[in-house]
């Protein structure tokens, strides 16, 4: 079963974002995790990474994209994307989230479905 994270906005600041990752079962890809400043919160069950948009784009492709038996949950790929393009700071920044979301949804076979968040049919 793969792990499944969702990325969802962040209240203190303007563009801060929050990475959540929920059914991870692989003690390689969690150590790895924690070595790119993941944190465990108990409360969520959950791994959690917070960030500014390039931060949040290193995990994009460090974690999503770069390792295995990661997608992102279902129920959420819309609100993924909507807070990547809704925390950018400006609109090349956003192009560049909405590029790796593409490449990261392709890399877990939710391109798909996902491509009309994206603006593809």
């Amino acid at each position: 079963m793969p792990a499944l994270v969702r990325i969802r906005p962040e209240l203190i600041t303007e563009h801060r974002m929050r990475m959540e990752m929920v059914d991870l079962e692989d003690e390689d890809i969690e150590n790895t995790i924690r070595m790119k400043g993941w944190a465990w919160v108990l409360a969520r069950r959950s791994w959690v990474y917070a960030g500014e948009p390039d931060f949040i784009y290193r995990q994009i492709r460090e974690v999503v994209i770069g390792l295995p038996e990661i997608i992102f949950a279902p129920e959420s790929v819309e609100e993924s994307i909507k807070t990547v393009e809704e925390k950018a700071r400006n609109p090349e920044e956003r192009e560049e989230g909405r590029a790796l979301l593409r490449r990261a949804l392709e890399k877990t076979g939710q391109l798909d479905e996902a491509g009309r968040f994206l603006g593809q049919e």
